[in-house]
């Protein structure tokens, strides 16, 4: 619970850093759609699956040296990992959860509704018949815009035909090409991550800055591609914006005079179209993209390693469990030591399962200390290990695959016990931890 929520914490910390970061590349790199599809891919570095990287020895040195601190060790590990549920934060969590949940039917609403009035109004257009395209001319003055994910098409303002000839073709020419680089696409991307990720108002920047980039680049790409003399196209581009303010939103769709677009970055458009500008070399920002994801890598192995993960359910190793002693627990059996397990109640011969998924890497009564009798040792993701001990029989064998619930073995009483019963210990990093704070509850 405390996890999810930090790592939540951590995301938005991490978008409104590469969003800082990203303004200051734009200096350089203003018309790279990369870059701002580059710096949303980083911020979920730190939360990729590093964990099956984490390789642990085969048999714990502290299952092979039988002194005063390995029995001391499990009361240490109890007092260095008590972990107090308090109940306000559960339900600070489900309010969260519920806040959440509220916000992002209303904003999937809101896209939905959008959705549906942008196809309505382009249900009321006409085929332009003069031009080989798919051109659609609707009855309202608007920018020229993209519409539909598999099969686009361009629809049109009314005073389409009353333009020029060059102008027209700008327009068109403009618009096919957000449909060539699947502008049209990544816009509805973006506009599903905003929705999802409505509780962080990075994200909603970061696609402004990415609309703002895409415009630059189609442009350039327009320009140069059609042959479009600049002056020409600049003027296409302030007709059209003398209608936006008049035009139904469609900032769903990739459209020539973009909502999404302050005055600045309007200037900004003029500027580099009548005054283009050497493109930068991108070997930098490669060269940059590396470095943050090795960096971000790196630090998530790290936090592996040193972190309990609660995000996989283990189960109970035997059908009905019933605990005879807890794990620390104090006995003059024990020698008055600490307890490294738990031990569960059962008969001879009662089935045994492993409490998650992993590779066998003891099963006989010799690897181990003689006071475990026929043991298991099992090993897990993330540096988890599992020891089941005084077995009766054992099902498997060393560098056996074995899944979440399989048998392996029954209840015995071989070693030092007083009776049959199953001793489970499980180590995280050559440490002995409480079963329970991984059981299934």
């Amino acid at each position: 619970m405390e996890l999810i929520l930090l790592s939540v914490l951590l995301w938005v910390a991490l978008t409104g850093l590469s969003y800082v970061v990203g303004v200051s590349l734009c200096a350089y790199y203003f018309q790279s759609k990369r870059l701002w599809w580059g710096l949303l891919a980083v911020t979920f570095v730190p939360f990729l699956p590093f964990e099956f990287l984490e390789q642990q020895e085969a048999i714990p040195s502290v299952l092979l040296h039988d002194n005063l601190q390995q029995y001391a060790e499990p009361l240490i590990a109890m007092t260095r990992n008590v972990r107090v549920t308090l109940p306000w934060l559960e339900v600070l969590f489900t309010t969260l959860a519920i806040v959440y949940c509220v916000g992002l039917i209303f904003h999937l609403g809101v896209l939905l509704t959008q959705y549906r009035r942008i196809k309505c109004l382009c249900l009321s257009a006409s085929r332009v018949e003069s031009y080989s395209q798919a051109l659609y001319q609707l009855p309202i003055t608007c920018s020229p815009f993209v519409f539909g994910l598999l099969k686009p098409k361009i629809y049109l303002p009314m005073e389409f035909e009353d333009l020029p000839n060059d102008e027209q073709e700008a327009l068109i020419f403009h618009e096919l090409t957000h449909v060539n680089k699947g502008d049209h696409i990544a816009v509805m991307v973006w506009r599903l991550c905003c929705v999802i990720a409505w509780f962080n108002p990075f994200i909603a920047k970061m696609e402004q800055s990415f609309i703002r980039a895409m415009e630059y680049r189609c442009d350039e790409l327009t320009i140069a591609r059609y042959q479009i003399e600049p002056l020409v196209y600049s003027r296409a581009l302030i007709n059209s914006l003398k209608r936006v303010k008049m035009q139904t939103p469609v900032d769903i769709a990739a459209s020539f005079a973009s909502n999404s677009l302050t005055l600045d970055d309007y200037k900004k458009r003029f500027t580099v179209i009548l005054k283009p500008q050497s493109k930068p070399n991108n070997w930098p920002l490669f060269a940059f993209f590396i470095l943050s994801c090795s960096v971000l890598a790196y630090g998530n192995l790290q936090w592996a390693r040193v972190t309990i993960s609660n995000s996989t359910t283990w189960q109970w190793p035997v059908e009905s469990p019933m605990i005879t002693s807890h794990f620390g627990h104090i006995s003059s059996f024990r020698h008055n030591k600490a307890h490294q397990g738990v031990d569960f109640a059962g008969s001879t011969g009662d089935s045994v399962m492993t409490v998650a998924d992993g590779i066998v890497t003891v099963s006989d009564n010799t690897t181990l200390g003689k006071n475990y009798g026929k043991v298991v040792l099992i090993q897990h993701d993330n540096g988890y290990q599992s020891l089941y001990a005084h077995l009766d029989s054992i099902d498997v064998a060393v560098g056996e695959t074995v899944l979440k619930g399989e048998m392996i073995g029954t209840i015995g009483e071989t070693g030092r016990v007083t009776g049959p019963h199953l001793h489970l210990e499980i180590l995280h990093q050559n440490t002995r931890i409480d079963p329970l704070k991984r059981l299934e509850i």
